[in-house]
């Protein structure tokens, strides 16, 4: 891990609790992403990074769930 990686992770894991769970797993939401970018003050271009990093761990985590 990265310096400042802990920042992605525990985001990851907070931003969890806003998906659907039903007879799958849902993504986390893209507004629930953004809402909280703006909560800790990231600039467009941080929020723009911080987005496709969770999207990343998201699509592994729901690739995860469907193996």
């Amino acid at each position: 891990m990265l310096r400042g990686d802990d920042f992605y992770i525990r985001a990851f894991w907070e931003l969890s609790s806003c998906r659907q769970f039903g007879q799958v797993v849902g993504p986390i939401p893209w507004h629930r992403i953004v809402e909280y970018a703006r909560m800790y003050h990231l600039d467009e271009g941080l929020t723009d990074i911080f987005t496709l990093v969770m999207r990343e761990l998201d699509e592994a985590y729901l690739k995860s769930q469907r193996a």
